[in-house]
């Protein structure tokens, strides 16, 4: 790919995307508003490209990566000529609208402009945007150089071209694009996982059970299968030779009883956040927060290697 991609916001997400981008072949401009902040986004750019050419030894893969990313000293510098722009600022209206209204200002009228929010609402973000017809949001799972998920999310003034030329270009990169036709707070995978998250705090909380078995239990069994298909799916399988229709017939039911019991809170209570907090200082054994995002990040980009390798084969032929 020689798409010449922007990312504007050089923080956690914002420097994965910049990785991710030069991996794939782009020529990618990055730009903070604060100096120290584009340096610091560009080493933590650099780690994450390691990461994605994992020797000891820089390859001429990795060298030719790393040499596709530049700091812009501008936003008229990084959004020159930018086909792609991927916004990736602190998660507020009011930061979003600034960095926004200074992307229309330098951009092309062409550009797509792709914002990396978690949960706010896309039509909320175009309400006085010049061309809001160019604008969607594009949620990816943290880290975004690892993990394929990308979910998209038009506004309702977000155009069909806008949105087929972000899901192409995601796809290029590798990405697993999912669309969302009705804007909802939190998106599709977020939703998922506070629901689950509810009932893993409730499970350790009313003393079920220990907080690493309860995570032993979701990633040693639901997890895996979680890895390659979804529930939908899972169930499907699970009912048989007469598929989700048997599911729900025979184990329906059973199901049902489970949901009654579940918790219905809709704020953590501080006496069950009390007790995930002190079970979690205990299972992490004094490792340090980067120590333990290495080790995610080296089984992530192992599990990556072996569930999407024809995926990755794929855009090896496009570039």
């Amino acid at each position: 790919m020689q798409t010449k991609v922007a990312v504007y916001g050089t923080g956690t997400i914002g420097s994965s995307w910049a990785a991710l981008f030069a991996a794939r072949g782009c020529n990618v401009r990055m730009y903070d508003l604060l100096p120290e902040a584009r340096e610091a986004g560009f080493g933590k750019m650099r780690a994450a490209l390691r990461s994605l050419f994992p020797r000891e030894e820089e390859t001429h893969e990795f060298r030719a990566a790393l040499a596709r990313v530049e700091i812009a000293a501008t936003p008229e510098e990084l959004l020159r000529d930018t086909e792609f722009i991927q916004e990736s600022v602190v998660e507020r209206y009011p930061v979003k609208r600034e960095a926004h209204e200074t992307i229309e200002r330098f951009a092309r009228p062409d550009a797509v402009i792709a914002s990396s929010s978690s949960g706010l609402l896309a039509h909320r973000m175009q309400e006085g945007l010049a061309r809001p017809e160019r604008f969607l949001v594009a949620h990816p799972f943290n880290p975004p150089h690892l993990i394929p998920l990308v979910e998209l999310v038009p506004g309702p003034r977000t155009n069909e071209d806008a949105l087929a030329q972000a899901h192409a270009f995601y796809t290029a990169l590798g990405k697993v694009p999912v669309v969302l036709r009705k804007e909802i707070p939190g998106h599709i995978a977020n939703r998922i996982a506070a629901a689950v998250w509810r009932e893993t705090i409730d499970l350790v909380a009313s003393g079920a059970a220990s907080l690493e078995d309860v995570d032993k239990a979701l990633c040693a069994g639901p997890g895996l299968r979680w890895a390659f298909m979804g529930q939908h799916l899972t169930y499907h399988l699970n009912g048989g030779p007469g598929g989700y229709a048997n599911f729900f017939a025979h184990f329906g039911p059973a199901l049902e009883s489970y949901m009654a019991d579940l918790v219905t809170w809709t704020e953590v209570p501080a006496a069950a956040r009390a007790e995930v907090l002190r079970q979690m200082e205990d299972s992490v054994r004094g490792k340090s927060i980067p120590e333990m995002e290495a080790w995610r990040d080296e089984r992530l980009a192992k599990l990556v290697e072996v569930l999407y390798a024809r995926e990755k084969e794929a855009v090896a032929h496009v570039r």
